[in-house]
C-alpha cells in the first residue's frame, strides 16, 4: 500500500462540519474495505492560516481515495502520493510533531529560497533503505490492522446471528409449550366426549334390554 496526501478547502468549513466530514470519510473508507478494497483513513491535519486540511490515507492506488471521497460525497482540491522519511530509530511520540511541522512546509513558500527540503535533505543509500524498511513496515502494520478490523467485523456478525439464534430458540419454545397446552386439552376434552359417549351407548343398551324384558311376556 502507498501513502496519499488529499487536500482539501475548509475556508467555509466550521469545526462542526470538519468532524462530520471526517466520520463521513471514515465510514466511506470501512464501506470500500467491507467490499474488498485496501484503504484506510489514517490522519488528518489543519492548516488554520490557509484554511485547508490535509487527510492521510493508506491505499493501493489513487481511484481508491478518490471512490472514498466520492462515496463521502466530499470534495477535494487534489491528491498526492507521498514517501514517510520518518527513520526507524525516530520515536512516534517525538515524530509527530516532526510530521506535522513537515506537512505545513510542503504547503508554505519557504522562506529563504535555495534552502528548502531538497537542500536539508540530501537521499543517500542509508535513507533509501530507510524508506524501502518503512514502506515495508507501513504495508505489514496497514495489513494488519486490516485483518484485526476484519476479524472484528466478522464477530460482531457472529454475535448477531448468535443473538437471532437465541431468539428464535426462544420463540420455538414458547411455541413448543404452546403446542403442548393445545395438545392436553386436546386430550382433555377427547376423554371427556369419549366419556360422554360411553354413557349415551350405555344409555341406549340399556334401553334396547329393558324394552327386549318387556316383549318375552307377550310371546
Amino acid at each position: 500500500m502507498s501513502l496519499y496526501l488529499v487536500e482539501r478547502d475548509l475556508s467555509r468549513v466550521s469545526h462542526e462540519r470538519l468532524r462530520l466530514e471526517q466520520g463521513k470519510l471514515a465510514s466511506a473508507c470501512g464501506e470500500l474495505r467491507t467490499e474488498g478494497r485496501r484503504i484506510r483513513y489514517i490522519r488528518s491535519v489543519v492548516v488554520p492560516a490557509d484554511g485547508r486540511s490535509l487527510d492521510l490515507f493508506g491505499a493501493e492506488t489513487a481511484e481508491a481515495i478518490k471512490e472514498a471521497h466520492d462515496v463521502a460525497r466530499l470534495p477535494y482540491a487534489r491528491i498526492t502520493e507521498i514517501l514517510d522519511f520518518t527513520p526507524s530509530f525516530v520515536h512516534s511520540a517525538t515524530s509527530r510533531p516532526r510530521r506535522r511541522s513537515l506537512a505545513r512546509a510542503l504547503d508554505r513558500p519557504a522562506e529563504h529560497p535555495g534552502k528548502g527540503l531538497e537542500h536539508t535533505m540530501n537521499p543517500g543509500p542509508e535513507i533509501a533503505r530507510w524508506l524501502a524498511d518503512g514502506q515495508r513496515l507501513f504495508g505489514i502494520c496497514l495489513e494488519a490492522l486490516e485483518n484485526a478490523e476484519q476479524l472484528q467485523v466478522r464477530l460482531q456478525m457472529m454475535e448477531t446471528e448468535n443473538q437471532m439464534f437465541r431468539e428464535e430458540i426462544a420463540r420455538l419454545r414458547h411455541q413448543v409449550d404452546l403446542l403442548r397446552t393445545d395438545r392436553a386439552e386436546m386430550v382433555a376434552a377427547f376423554n371427556e366426549l369419549a366419556g360422554h359417549v360411553t354413557q349415551v351407548v350405555d344409555h341406549i343398551l340399556s334401553e334396547s334390554e329393558d324394552g327386549e324384558n318387556t316383549q318375552d311376556p307377550k310371546m
